[in-house]
């Protein structure tokens, strides 16, 4: 988009000037150039009408020039009213493009100073800061949909992404820092608590050691493992670790049996255990805070100083006992509450894949069904296209056969190969259908195996893609009946013609017998009854009735 416009135009007085006007998109002004045609070489002209739109330079202009200054308003237009051009179609395209222009500006100009404030931020980083980083590639993102719909200018998008892309490369060069440190960390942590997790191990192997201790010390290790900075890698080996221990120390102490069953009805056995302790903690805490009470009551009337001194021992010794209890109910119940959340999420995994495996089944039924059906389809439209036409055909042929000679015998023998060619033709064709139809199931049992796998989004397309399937398979086959039955159709209408040939021949035949002495008609007629009797020896014999009318 240029800012720079030169067009010819005229005065009120007639007088013909070259106008030129230049956009000032950071004020909403134009700078309109009024230039008298008497003062202007052809040079300048040419420079003015051809290159001065696209030129950077600075404004050069001769002297006895007028200048004025307009703002870029919607209701109004570039030019005064007294000032007609040649070209107004220039002048108003570029009225509505800089007023785009304009805004376009105004909106690089808003987020530059977004930009200025993330420059800001950035510099005063001391380590890397995640949600500036979200909030940089937002405001990026921002940028991009306005470039990508052309509300920006190329240019102005560039000087942005190049703005951005300097902060990018400065917090991504944060991150790595962090991330170094962070490995760093994370290692020495996986090294520390594996060094105490192998002693444990060691020690579950030798034997030896009671079970209440060893338990103990994989549950400190649990508690280590949980407080520190891990990275996933290091954690998920360590945890690996951490739940092979203590399968191995409960098999030591309850047998193999003690880790059978599934992850779900483990889970539940430790809940179960953990609320029989909660209770006796429970009960503990509830006990001690009766005997805390009763010795309170009993330091007030103690008889004697050492008395007293024992009862207020008791008092904190019992105080300390109770608390203690509550941060041991404390740890149970959040160990309670982790193990309930991974029971419910176990449980709905499970779910997930039950229902899964159901609609698998589901679609298997549906595929057979369908299957079924096609096949079912194919069989009858085979029978159908054999037995349509046969027992007609056969009895149109032996009553022909009574009525006209051999020629009439070999032309209706011609309509029959036909008739039969059509038949088998029809017959491969409602073969290669069914072919098409197991083959198109086949893909769709493939697609649908193969959708499968994936994630439960792809069973919906599975089975909008075996429908499809099955419909052209449909399509397919009525399309290959149709063709068939088509072909028998043909061969039908063949047989009419030749059968109205025959009679053309028989209304021949008794024309000529009418024409004929009666001796000639008595031998003729007796030739023909000779000769079809003679011819028609491989034909079914018709019935008396049938020669009768013949």
């Amino acid at each position: 988009m240029k800012n720079k416009l030169a067009v010819w135009g005229t005065k009120a007085d007639n007088e013909r000037v070259l106008v030129a006007l230049e956009l000032q998109a950071e004020t909403s002004k134009v700078n309109l150039y009024l230039f008298s045609e008497a003062i202007l070489e052809e040079p300048f002209i040419k420079f003015m009408l051809h290159e001065w739109r696209d030129s950077p330079k600075a404004n050069e202009f001769p002297e006895g020039y007028e200048v004025m200054v307009r703002d870029l308003s919607v209701t109004e237009g570039l030019l005064p009213d007294d000032i007609k051009v040649t070209r107004t179609d220039l002048v108003l395209r570029a009225h509505t493009e800089w007023q785009f222009a304009v805004l376009s500006a105004k909106m690089l100009e808003a987020y530059r100073q977004e930009l200025a404030e993330f420059k800001e931020k950035v510099a005063a980083l001391t380590d890397y800061d995640n949600g500036l980083f979200d909030n940089l590639r937002a405001f990026w993102d921002k940028v991009q949909s306005q470039s990508r719909e052309r509300n920006l200018v190329r240019e102005h998008a560039d000087e942005l992404r190049d703005g951005a892309n300097e902060l990018f490369e400065n917090m991504k060069e944060m991150r790595k820092r962090m991330n170094s440190a962070f490995d760093n960390a994370s290692k020495s942590a996986y090294v520390s608590v594996g060094n105490t997790l192998a002693e444990v191990e060691k020690k579950i192997v030798e034997g030896g050691i009671k079970f209440n201790v060893l338990f103990a010390e994989l549950s400190q290790i649990q508690r280590e493992y949980h407080k520190s900075q891990m990275s996933n890698e290091h954690r998920n080996k360590l945890w690996n670790r951490l739940d092979k221990a203590f399968k191995a120390l409960k098999e030591r102490q309850f047998g193999p049996q003690a880790n059978a069953g599934t992850p779900v009805e483990r889970n539940e056995k430790r809940l179960s255990g953990l609320e029989d302790v909660m209770k006796r903690v429970e009960y503990s805490i509830k006990r001690d805070e009766e005997e805390l009470v009763f010795q309170q009551e009993k330091v007030n009337t103690s008889e004697g100083q050492l008395e007293a001194q024992i009862r207020m021992a008791k008092i904190k010794m019992i105080g300390e006992r109770i608390t203690v209890a509550r941060v041991r109910l404390e740890e149970i119940t959040a160990t309670r509450k982790g193990i309930q959340n991974t029971v419910n999420s176990m449980q709905e995994k499970e779910a997930r894949i039950a229902a899964r495996k159901a609609e698998l089944e589901a679609i298997e039924v549906k595929k057979a069904a369908i299957k079924s059906e096609i096949e079912a389809e194919t069989h009858a439209k085979a029978e159908a296209a054999q037995s349509n036409t046969p027992a007609e055909e056969e009895g149109f042929f032996e009553n022909a056969a009574t009525m006209i000679g051999d020629m009439l015998v070999d032309a209706l023998d011609t309509v029959k190969a036909v008739a039969s060619v059509a038949s088998e033709r029809a017959e491969d064709a409602l073969e290669k259908a069914k072919v098409a139809a197991n083959k198109a199931a086949d893909k769709a049992e493939e697609a649908l195996d193969n959708m499968a796998d994936k994630a439960e989004e792809g069973l919906e397309k599975a089975k909008v893609a075996a429908d499809k399937a099955a419909d052209k398979a449909e399509e397919a086959l009525d399309n290959m009946a149709d063709k068939a039955e088509e072909g028998l159709e043909k061969a039908k209408v063949a047989a009419n013609k030749d059968a109205d040939k025959a009679e053309d021949a028989l209304e021949w035949v008794k024309e000529d017998k009418k024409n004929s002495p009666q001796d000639d008609i008595a031998s003729t007629d007796g030739i023909i009854i000779d000769d079809v009797v003679h011819n028609s020896g491989d034909v079914a014999s018709p019935a008396k009735d049938d020669t009768t009318n013949a």
